[in-house]
């Protein structure tokens, strides 16, 4: 088996486990958040609360969060960096060469596609406010190059009317932003800038109206 086919079986793989499609893994990708809310969203998994704390790995802050631990902050770390290779054009065109795959095939199971898909329909029902942000940082950043960024400060003059800060915190638990700078964001952190998504860029207009 050479190295192209042993990454498409690896990419294959992390698609069926992703959070798209896998309740626990997408859970714990969108941790912390508080218990309540959880119950609500993942009955099932959580009333086996006991196996999630002592096989998978989850504890509670002071302010009665729930946090990702051990096996459980692995899992969700490993979706965290593989998102944000498929988020950078760069690195993102050297692994689909490696494996052998152009972005139409990938399509199929692009496993950060079916994540964003997934966190419209969701964010579009709790926060239409975390979609209008989006869609101003994509306005204010697309044709830049991966390095080039923008200031929060621009940002939040053009969401007025936004409740900004709540808006930011579900793009980033959401992956949609993945930003690391409380004062910038770079073009390779947003990954809708991304040539293979643009009919999800259109998605975010036909969902904002």
């Amino acid at each position: 088996m050479d190295l192209g086919e042993s990454l498409r079986n690896l990419l294959k793989a992390l698609y069926a486990a992703s959070p798209a499609y896998n309740e626990l893994t997408q859970m714990l990708f969108i941790l912390p958040e508080k218990a309540f809310t959880l119950l609500k969203m993942y009955p099932e998994i959580m009333e086996k609360e006991d196996v999630l704390r002592e096989v998978v790995g989850i504890r509670y802050s002071e302010d009665g969060y729930i946090n990702p631990t051990r096996l459980g902050g692995l899992l969700a770390e490993l979706y965290y960096e593989f998102f944000k290779i498929l988020s950078h054009p760069v690195k993102r065109k050297r692994l689909l060469e490696a494996a052998g795959l152009k972005e139409e095939d990938f399509k199929g199971f692009d496993p950060l596609r079916s994540w964003i898909e997934v966190s419209f329909d969701f964010l579009s029902k709790i926060s239409k406010d975390s979609l209008k942000l989006l869609s101003v940082i994509i306005g204010k950043m697309l044709g830049k190059r991966p390095d080039e960024s923008v200031s929060w400060e621009e940002v939040k003059k053009e969401a007025a009317g936004i409740n900004f800060e709540e808006a930011q915190t579900l793009l980033k638990r959401f992956y949609l932003i993945p930003y690391s700078s409380s004062y910038s964001i770079y073009a390779y952190e947003c990954p809708l800038l991304l040539d293979a998504y643009s009919d999800l860029r259109e998605k975010l207009k036909e969902l904002l109206g």
